[in-house]
């Protein structure tokens, strides 16, 4: 093994730190536990959504406008799943591939792909969030678009 193929060893305990509370992220979306999410994120936080149109806002700053923008979640499903397919992790950056499962207490079940990156500070706490999804089914699924097509 060459010196470019040894790995910094003071990088691998932050990434696996960061790759931990990228898991923790979603199980504790699974468990509706908003209060300990929150405290996954950093105080001056930002949160993306990327192709969000205008049913989500595009940047959200701050861990409290984070908080309240994701307080309801638990309250809307009766369910959420979001098993992960692939993680990539480089220094404070994880990028997750994972699906989401989730079902609306009226029954209704949406379902979609995500890509998320996810930065983190020197301390762990997530610095800045990008969500990468399909916005037609999430519109649909929280009543915000309906979708006609022509023939």
């Amino acid at each position: 093994m060459n010196s470019a193929e040894v790995p910094d060893a003071g990088k691998l305990p932050s990434e696996h730190r960061n790759v931990e509370n990228v898991q923790a992220f979603l199980r504790l979306l699974e468990e509706k536990d908003i209060d300990r999410w929150a405290e996954l994120w950093d105080a001056n936080a930002e949160q993306f959504y990327p192709y969000g149109t205008e049913m989500f806002p595009e940047h959200l700053v701050g861990k409290t406008a984070i908080y309240d923008r994701w307080k309801a979640l638990p309250d809307m499903f009766e369910s959420l799943r979001f098993p992960v397919q692939e993680v990539w992790s480089d220094g404070d950056t994880v990028i997750a591939k994972f699906e989401g499962e989730l079902i609306r207490h009226d029954g209704v079940r949406y379902e979609n792909n995500y890509i998320c990156v996810f930065k983190f500070t020197d301390e762990g706490k997530l610095s800045a969030y990008w969500e990468y999804f399909d916005p037609i089914p999430a519109g649909i699924a929280f009543d915000l678009l309906e979708v006609t097509y022509r023939r």
